[in-house]
């Protein structure tokens, strides 16, 4: 009787010392793990149905499917987002999707570009007449958004924390806090697009693929827009990470399969669903611009 249960004593220690040892060894893989953030919803989908036809996400899925490197990608609103990129300082934390700044490039690394899309244009109510000629240059272009402004009560309406680029960015500093609606929360540029559609703001600042993808689950819109002089036709998006010598080095190895992912088709078919023969032009070029600097 002794014998059987110093037998089974002995099977319960081993027990416990190889579910202890599995689970660290769990806990230290897990620990090793990158995690990227994105704010951007319509990802969700992307990411756990490995398909998609949108033009934002299809790049960003290309290169997580094509990550040496283990990482863990998990969703988080704007604001929870950059605090958890702030709060960081020793592991690596990373965000996709975002845009890079000379403001931000002072606080986060940042890889080199995972998208291209077609930049940001201001779009008006519905109802608005065009904007008169005199704010225009010759070539149909917006020449400073602080015209839009002066001497009345229209309002822009944009959301917290985004970036929307250098030159818009410190433009929008300019414009008196009367004629601007900041939104806080969970950014959407399908909400903000129904709020210019209903007349709930006069202006807004939105990407054109944003706003295709809510035409495409609602009805036509016919918002007028400009393009921002300055601003350049391309936009492109990137992972940003906390700013540490771990991120550096995650950022290294994303780099590395960016340079080869730029060469391959799929990347070119990614950043080129679903838009026209010319804004496809602009965008190879950018990618050919990359391989070629690279």
């Amino acid at each position: 009787m002794a014998g059987k249960i110093l037998k089974i004593s002995i099977n319960v220690v081993t027990f416990i010392f190889v579910f202890a040892n599995v689970t660290s060894a769990l806990q230290a893989n897990e620990s090793k793990k990158t995690t990227i953030y994105y704010d951007y919803l319509p990802f969700s989908s992307a990411y756990e149905t490995q398909t998609t036809e949108n033009i934002v996400s299809a790049p960003a899925l290309l290169l997580l499917n094509n990550i040496s490197s283990p990482i863990d990608v998990q969703f988080l609103p704007t604001t929870r987002l950059i605090s958890e990129l702030n709060n960081t300082n020793e592991r690596v934390v990373c965000s996709l999707f975002k845009l890079k700044t000379d403001e931000r490039s002072e606080n986060y690394h940042f890889s080199l570009p995972v998208s291209f899309i077609i930049n940001n244009r201001l779009y008006l109510r519905s109802d608005m007449r065009p904007i008169p000629a005199t704010l225009l240059n010759k070539d149909g272009e917006l020449k400073t958004l602080s015209s839009l402004f002066t001497g009345n009560n229209k309002v822009i309406m944009l959301w917290d924390i985004i970036s929307y680029g250098n030159l818009v960015d410190e433009v929008l500093k300019t414009i008196p806090a009367k004629n601007k609606v900041i939104i806080q929360g969970l950014s959407s540029h399908g909400s903000l697009t129904k709020m210019i559609e209903r007349g709930r703001t006069d202006y807004a600042i939105m990407f054109p693929s944003e706003v295709t993808d809510f035409e495409n689950d609602s009805k036509p819109l016919h918002l007028l827009s400009y393009r921002i002089a300055g601003v350049k036709p391309v936009s492109s998006g990137h992972i940003m990470c906390n700013k540490n010598q771990a991120s550096k080095d995650f950022l290294r190895i994303v780099n590395n399969k960016l340079i080869e992912l730029y060469k391959s088709p799929s990347f070119v078919t990614a950043n080129t669903l679903n838009i026209s023969s010319k804004e496809t032009e602009l965008i190879i070029k950018e990618i050919k611009k990359m391989t070629s600097e690279h």
